[in-house]
């Protein structure tokens, strides 16, 4: 998981941080803080705000938008805010032994929201084989419904972002997607206003960052995997849904074949601390 820092905000709640990091030593103040606060609850009702929180983080993550802390502490913990950090960890807790989700502090500009994260294994094969499909190609002339069509434009973004060395140009990202049946100047069948999909919903719900380059006139814009992409999607299941569009071995990808061993190296190393 990536580093994160933990800071007070202006209520004085202290944030979250899942993972053990969260009980780094310049920390151990305020959390004692939200323990005496948690313990202040009374049994019952803190074991009802446990399951409220968990229901709550389930249902609102239906969306994908990240799920902001004062949401939390508005419906959820209400006078019992002061215990934001512990109730939070209970609930990760939970919900990764139970459903095998991860609850995920997102960083930046988003710092102070979260996500969950499927840790259960996928397989990028799923996105090509849905209601019995077998081999379901993403071409101009059939995409699936309205839903899995979108996953299915999403980890098409996702994979020229990747195989484009991380960093997309708009311009491009537009031309190439007006090979693939998709013109962002006119209303898709499928996705409707597609240029709107892919640079505010995709982007509000953290799977892409669209950010203009600096100093640049006229704007130039680009593209890059947004939070929730780099917890949700690993680059082999990318370069592996890759090389099944273009019936090529992954392998032969060669500068992206060393990201993935990288990335695995860096999870291995990861999963050792």
């Amino acid at each position: 998981m990536p580093k994160t820092k933990k800071q007070l905000s202006k209520d004085s709640d202290e944030e979250f941080t899942p993972g053990p990091s969260s009980q780094a030593p310049s920390s151990q103040a305020h959390s004692t803080q939200a323990q005496k606060a948690a313990a202040s609850m009374d049994p019952a009702d803190q074991e009802k705000r446990l399951h409220d929180l968990v229901q709550y983080l389930l249902i609102m993550d239906q969306k994908k938008l990240p799920i902001k802390k004062m949401d939390i502490n508005k419906h959820v913990l209400k006078e019992h805010r002061g215990a934001f950090p512990v109730m939070m960890k209970k609930a990760g807790d939970a919900l990764l032994q139970v459903f095998g989700i991860e609850l995920v502090a997102l960083e930046d500009k988003l710092k102070g929201t979260y996500i969950l994260v499927n840790r259960v294994d996928t397989d990028t094969e799923d996105l090509g084989n849905r209601d019995g499909q077998a081999g379901q190609d993403f071409t101009p002339v059939e995409w699936p419904e309205e839903d899995d069509a979108k996953t299915g434009l999403l980890m098409v973004i996702l994979s020229l972002i990747f195989m484009n060395g991380q960093v997309m140009l708009d311009s491009y990202m537009w031309h190439t997607l007006k090979k693939l049946g998709i013109d962002t100047d006119f209303n898709h069948e499928v996705f409707g206003d597609s240029k709107k999909l892919i640079t505010q919903e995709f982007a509000k719900q953290g799977y892409i960052e669209y950010t203009r380059q600096q100093n640049s006139d006229p704007p130039v814009y680009e593209f890059r995997w947004g939070q929730r992409a780099k917890q949700e999607i690993s680059r082999k299941n990318c370069l592996d849904f890759v090389s099944q569009l273009y019936e090529r071995d992954p392998e032969q990808w060669t500068s992206q074949w060393q990201a993935v061993l990288e990335e695995g190296e860096a999870m291995g190393t990861t999963s050792q601390d």
